[in-house]
């Protein structure tokens, strides 16, 4: 038997149905093909397409591969982590055991030198027939959003490609663009004569909608796809491309823990290959919604995933086959040491492996569940809680693609009084309608449920029970239990210990999450009541906007939001029953940021973070002090008393210091302020207690007698003026610029020199104001102005008010 592996469903079952047909069998005879929910293989079938992933499986439980003579991995260039770990695998089975199995590597655009180098084998190359394919680019980068960029370069494809007719396959990185974008098109071509089919295409598809988006159709096609859509199948009659240069990539930031769905540029490689697409049956065109000069600042290939993704299936997956240290494994290209001891923390946290990096028996156990080993660890866990057969149900929930099509009914997400919110619980009605209705599309589509991807968990769902009762040690068989949502919480609490988060109250559904930026709460979960959460989804995901199409610079707009989805309410006592070590209790005393009132409270954190809080009767009144004074400090709480008189007396101590830095006085520093803070307050545990209380005492009181005296010699707050009146002096908060005072013309007569301060250091800068009170002059050389300026001014001023006093 040949095994052909593939790294998408969708391509294992096409390609089998076209090789049968080039036979002239049908499908199940020599060819067959072979996916998670879908067989069809005969004891004659020969040639078996199938997924990578289901690959792994197989070599798990036959490690020697009876039986097979070649295994093919099909379009490599993908570098999908279960190819690279496939190939690892079998190239070691080869060197060890299966010296006559055969090995073959294939892909349009495969880095050739280095497979060679690493299998140590030739190289074949053949050449398929390839019909040419005009290139053509965007004039510029665009603002406009992806889709109407697309939109608009259809409708002027079929307005003036007449002589060039043939279907047109649309690039988009997602589901969401998609749609999006056949509606725009659909807008775009409204008036256009020509009939049209649009169809979408991407994985999460009905197989039935699958395969007529690539079918025969009596209309000139318009396919919009996904990446599903670039190498493997070739949809017939397109001879038109328009490529976004977009795709959704999945990574896993190792540092938070979470995984990310961010929509990236394609590699240049990717962009050969959906051009491609246009030249398999004719000459063609391709439309880059990119400018040329763009062209040459993309990757030369994809990232592969080994170097983007979650390790721990991959990790816990060659343990149980005996690799005990994954790093030294024949790796094509080996994965980031970083990414590798992440998996391995989660697998010593979830107790697959232990400290000394062996696979424990309860890790044996889970590897043998064709699951992540959250998953597989959440059905071990549910086991004793007798709550089995739920607990498989909900894992095949999450396993699988949605099964909703739009926001669940109001029945369906009706929480019950004493019921605990949980998204999965809401799936799982869902799934159970669908049951019910024996997956009646008509009935399916009723209640908004995908009657084909209800029939998947079906079919996942007794898989994963059938192999937990194979597995044995200890865990039962599928029985009739049906198990109370808190077992099955508790369950995926097991699994799940770093994906608490705690919901914020108010209608934003913001939430909290250790180690994460602020996060959101998906709009149609049914969780609504604040406290601690579980999301089993913690993902960073973008939308596609506009600016530059395809470029990634500085011109996207793409939108980036951390969201939380499959989120159930918890119990703080399934916290503390399940995870006790993560928990800790700290007192805190706060101030209430809308009351003004200090309060304390006791508080349970879980893993730092306030899962529940207590708010105490008494408050500490050294706390409390700190609080005020803290508050006082920011410029957040105010004195009442602590006015511009107040702040003059600073200034003014700041300047005599400033220039008799010998006495060495306070500067009223933060430092300063404190203590003095701390001495108005004291004994007050709230803002209301000390806001009216007396400030100026207290703040002199921070100098000793002699400088409180020295600086009203130095610094005055005011200076006599001849006539009887007294000239304020305003002290800057810079103590290197003058002090200034203000002063009718007339009451500066008989005062020939400027008044100085700082022992007569430092002349004041006088504004001398006319009898309207606006400035005349500010000097610092009042003799002069007498002399120079003054004369001209009183000649003019004595016409305009003839009724005052000129000297």
């Amino acid at each position: 038997r040949i095994l052909v592996l593939q790294p998408r469903r969708l391509a294992a079952r096409m390609l089998a149905r076209r090789v049968a047909e080039e036979r002239g069998e049908s499908v199940g005879q020599t060819v067959g093909f072979q996916t998670r929910h879908e067989r069809a293989v005969t004891p004659a079938t020969r040639i078996v397409f199938l997924t990578e992933g289901l690959f792994l499986r197989l070599l798990q439980a036959h490690p020697t591969l009876p039986g097979v003579a070649a295994v093919i991995l099909d379009e490599f260039h993908e570098r999908s982590l279960d190819a690279d770990v496939a190939l690892g695998l079998v190239k070691r089975l080869q060197a060890n055991q299966r010296r006559d199995l055969r090995l073959i590597v294939m892909s349009a655009t495969l880095d050739q030198a280095a497979v060679s180098q690493y299998l140590a084998c030739p190289t074949v190359e053949t050449g398929g027939r390839l019909y040419p394919v005009t290139i053509n680019y965007a004039s510029q980068a665009s603002a406009r959003p992806i889709w109407d960029q697309a939109a608009a370069v259809l409708r002027q494809l079929l307005e003036t490609g007449g002589e060039h007719p043939g279907d047109v396959l649309i690039f988009m990185p997602g589901a969401y663009e998609i749609r999006r974008t056949l509606d725009a098109c659909r807008r775009a071509v409204a008036g256009i004569s020509e009939p049209l089919s649009f169809f979408a295409l991407h994985g999460s598809l009905p197989a039935a909608e699958q395969d007529v988006a690539v079918r025969f159709d009596a209309h000139r096609k318009i396919v919009v796809a996904t990446n599903v859509a670039e190498t493997s199948i070739t949809i017939p009659g397109v001879r038109h491309v328009i490529d976004s240069g977009l795709a959704r990539v999945h990574r896993f930031d190792s540092r938070r823990g979470i995984n990310v769905l961010l929509i990236e540029p394609i590699s240049q490689a990717a962009t050969t290959q959906r051009a491609g697409r246009a030249g398999r049956t004719e000459a063609g065109t391709c439309h880059r919604l990119w400018p040329q000069t763009q062209q040459h600042h993309r990757a030369a290939f994809d990232t592969p995933e080994i170097a983007r993704v979650d390790l721990a299936q991959t990790l816990l997956h060659l343990r149980s086959l005996g690799v005990e240290d994954a790093a030294a494994f024949d790796w094509y290209e080996p994965p980031p040491a970083s990414a590798l001891q992440r998996a391995a923390d989660l697998l010593v946290m979830l107790g697959a492996i232990d400290e000394g990096n062996h696979v424990t028996p309860l890790g044996r156990q889970m590897a043998r569940l064709p699951l992540h080993p959250r998953l597989s660890r959440m059905l071990l866990a549910a086991a004793p809680r007798q709550c089995l057969e739920r607990a498989a149900l909900w894992a095949a929930l999450v396993s699988e693609r949605d099964l909703l099509v739009r926001r669940a009914s109001a029945e369906m997400s009706h929480v019950g009084a004493g019921e605990t919110a949980s998204d999965l619980a809401v799936l799982e009605r869902a799934y159970r309608a669908a049951e019910r209705s024996r997956f009646s599309f008509d009935a399916c589509a009723g209640i908004g449920v995908n009657a084909a991807a209800a029939r998947d968990v079906q079919r996942a769902w007794r898989q994963i029970l059938d192999q937990c009762s194979r597995i044995g040690g200890g865990v039962p068989s599928q029985s009739q239990d049906s198990g109370h949502d808190a077992d099955l919480l508790c369950s995926l609490l097991t699994a799940y210990p770093d994906h608490v988060a705690v919901l914020r109250g108010g209608g934003e559904r913001t939430c909290a999450m250790p180690g994460q930026k602020r996060c959101v709460l998906d709009r149609d979960s049914v969780v609504q009541q604040p406290g601690p959460i579980l999301a089993l989804d913690v993902r960073e995901l973008s939308r596609a906007g506009g600016g530059g199409g395809a470029a990634g610079g500085a011109n996207r707009t793409d939108t980036v939001t951390t969201q939380l989805s499959l989120a159930a309410q918890l119990e703080l006592d399934w916290l503390e029953a399940i995870h006790p070590t993560r928990l800790t209790t700290v007192r805190r005393t706060t101030r209430n940021e809308v009351t003004n009132v200090i309060e304390e409270h006791e508080e349970r954190l879980y893993d730092g973070m306030v899962v529940a809080r207590t708010t105490r009767s008494q408050v500490n009144p050294a706390a409390a002090a700190d609080i005020l004074v803290e508050g006082l400090l920011s410029g957040r709480l105010k004195l009442d008393h602590w006015d511009e008189k107040v702040e003059q007396w600073i200034a003014r101590v700041r300047f005599t210091a400033h220039h008799f830095p010998e006495r060495r006085m306070i500067d009223y520093n933060d430092d300063d302020r404190r203590v003095i803070l701390h001495e108005i307050v004291a004994g007050a545990t709230q803002l209301s207690h000390v806001r009216d209380r007396p400030v100026l005492d207290a703040v002199k009181g921070a100098l000793s007698w002699d400088d409180q005296r020295f600086v009203e010699r130095m610094a005055p707050e005011s200076l006599a003026l001849p006539g009887g009146k007294r000239l304020r002096v305003v002290y800057p908060v810079d103590v290197t610029q003058p002090p200034r005072g203000a002063a009718k013309i007339q009451e500066l007569y008989d005062l020939t020199a400027t008044p100085r301060v700082a022992g007569d250091r430092v002349a004041v800068l006088l504004e001398i104001l006319g009898p309207n009170y606006r400035p005349l002059q500010v000097t610092q050389d009042l003799g002069n102005f007498w002399a120079t300026l003054y004369p001209t001014l009183r000649n003019n001023l004595r016409r305009r008010y003839p009724r005052h006093e000129w000297r």
